[in-house]
């Protein structure tokens, strides 16, 4: 399979980052959103 726009080295850089690393900061995120203490 070949690409033949400008940009056909996005997919193997997007596919990791929308499938392993954006997950993960999100999964972080609110694991400091939930143990946070409320402060009033």
């Amino acid at each position: 399979m070949t690409a033949s726009y400008a940009a056909h080295f996005l997919p193997a850089i997007l596919v990791p980052v929308i499938g392993w690393v954006f997950p993960a900061v999100s999964i972080v995120m609110l694991f400091f959103y939930i143990e946070k203490d409320i402060e009033d």
